[in-house]
């Protein structure tokens, strides 16, 4: 075959590479692995990721456009990454072989937001297959056949936001060189000859479940005309996933794959023939294999196809000084404003007696009548149980805590007449009096008393209180009792009175406080109920 053949030939075989360049670029899957389009995207996994992917073009012609590459690519603590990347591109009788090192740096904003970039440079060799042709010993023949390298080289940058990302790349810094009389060729530095900029973005749905991923790659070339793809993904359970893709005047693919684990990825796409000015009547077909392992590194933004699950918020764990400074922080904010509840409740207690003080003066209030009453049965008289600072005490029926010997004193009848009080009105337990509430002698009662350090101490607020004791066994009695009739009802001690109080109602504001014992005021049982209220 002569030389002007072969040469013919080859141009015949550069043909694809004079329209749409047969290079890593242009995968159908880019998405897998981003860092096919934007070396950028280099250690975007957080940890190592190794790819491998084989593309056949127009499988029905012989000697058809295969591609393969091999890519490696991890990210290191300090914020730099780093990829390897190696390729074979064959095309008819032409091979080209090229190897490249890329080197990147991301920026991090905060967890979700941040820049990446990244430059690569290495070799391509490119070669011709001439062993099926015959008479080939031309001597500048054969110069230009087996001395045939060039140096390549791309760049990139990309944002992410959230679950936005999009970047551009420039994926020939050099002119390609494909055939050359020099044993080594820089043609030309055009970094701007070819741009390719790219976005996508991740919807979450079903409680994050599922996700819908769409993508759109625009590719622009001084020689050739630009070029529009868009690609949508769907995940499901993020683990199958299945879509499709339009390439402009190369027609559509269809898109699927399956995860493992969300560490392993196989895909696969076929793309029917193409459509347009690059019209051939021949599907293509595309394989890729991901798998990513290592571990993660620490405080490293992550956006992988391989593993979308979202990552748990963890709560940011605060140092020993910091939780001390809080809790200091909450212990003063918490007496300023306990101290502003006091001052307001004396205000409110002052402005009381004074209107107290002076309707007194208006007209002098009766002194109260006590009448003494006469309990049905006594109970018999039996120590209490000795209280071992646990739970108190629910029996059925608690004995009144004075020896049997011992005369019934003043306390004693007070606390025993609150107590028949339980079987006096167990027929109609909130049967109303009819009175109005300032006819009681106690309508007005208000103690202030300070919190202590009893283990079972009222805590600070305001009460509505039903009755007093100086027996933990009496007053835990007479609560139980209320309990039984309806009422919610509950005891406690105070230290600095060294007596237990029964509470019908507890209020952190003592309007509402009074609300309540106007309420229960209206009822028998608890018609000389009042306030106290506990402060620090």
């Amino acid at each position: 075959m002569s030389r002007i053949k072969i040469l013919i030939y080859i141009f015949v075989c550069l043909v694809p590479i004079c329209t749409y360049a047969q290079d890593i670029s242009n995968f159908t899957q880019f998405f897998i692995n981003p860092y096919s389009i934007n070396p950028s995207y280099a250690g975007i996994e957080g940890r190592s990721a190794l790819s491998l992917v084989y593309k056949r073009q127009w499988m029905d012609i012989e000697g058809g456009p295969a591609i393969a590459n091999l890519t490696l690519h991890a990210p290191t603590p300090i914020g730099l990454n780093y990829g390897l990347s190696f390729t074979n591109d064959t095309r008819g009788i032409l091979s080209t072989s090229a190897a490249s090192l890329t080197i990147g740096y991301t920026l991090t904003i905060d967890k979700h937001k941040f820049i990446r970039f990244a430059a690569s440079g290495g070799v391509a060799y490119n070669g011709i297959d001439i062993e099926e042709f015959e008479d080939t010993t031309d001597p500048a023949l054969m110069n230009i056949l087996d001395k045939n390298a060039s140096l390549i080289g791309n760049a990139g940058i990309s944002f992410h936001l959230n679950t936005v990302h999009f970047g551009a790349s420039l994926p020939n810094i050099f002119s390609p060189a494909y055939v050359s009389e020099d044993a080594f060729t820089v043609k030309e530095v055009k970094p701007f000859q070819s741009v390719i900029a790219h976005a996508s973005n991740r919807f979450y749905f079903n409680k994050d479940k599922h996700v819908f991923e769409p993508y759109l790659i625009y590719r622009i070339n001084q020689d050739l005309p630009s070029q529009i793809e868009a690609a949508a993904v769907l995940h499901l359970n993020h683990v199958v996933w299945f879509g499709g893709s339009y390439k402009q005047d190369f027609g559509i693919s269809a898109l699927g794959g399956v995860k493992v684990q969300n560490f392993f990825l196989i895909g696969g796409s076929y793309s029917l023939k193409n459509t347009g000015a690059n019209e051939l009547n021949s599907p293509s077909f595309e394989v890729q294999l991901s798998y990513i392992f290592g571990a993660k590194k620490k405080n490293i933004p992550v956006y992988s196809f391989v593993n979308t699950v979202k990552e748990k918020e963890k709560p940011i764990k605060k140092s020993a000084s910091q939780q001390l400074a809080e809790k200091r922080k909450a212990e003063e904010e918490k007496k300023k404003q306990e101290a502003a509840a006091l001052a307001k409740k004396k205000e409110e207690e002052a402005k009381l007696q004074a209107e107290l003080e002076k309707k007194q003066v208006k007209e002098p209030v009766k002194a109260p009548v006590v009448v003494a009453v006469t309990p049905k049965e006594n109970p018999p008289v039996t120590p209490p149980a000795k209280h071992d600072g646990g739970p108190r005490l629910k029996s059925e029926v608690l004995a009144i805590d004075m020896p049997t010997q011992q005369p019934y004193d003043t306390a004693h009848h007070e606390e025993q007449a609150r107590i028949s009080r339980l079987t006096e009105h167990a027929a109609d337990p909130d049967e109303h009096h009819g009175a109005a509430t300032d006819a009681h002698p106690n309508a007005e009662r208000h103690e202030f008393v300070k919190k202590g350090s009893h283990q079972e101490e009222l805590e600070v607020a305001d009460y509505v209180i039903a009755g007093v004791f100086k027996s933990d066994a009496n007053a835990t009695h007479f609560a139980e009792g209320l309990k039984k009739l309806g009422f919610t009802a509950d005891s406690g001690h105070l230290t600095e009175k060294n007596l237990w109080y029964v509470y019908i109602a507890q209020a952190s504001d003592i309007n509402q406080a009074r609300a309540e014992r106007d309420k229960y005021r209206k009822m028998k049982i608890f018609r000389d109920a009042w306030l106290l209220t506990v402060f620090h």
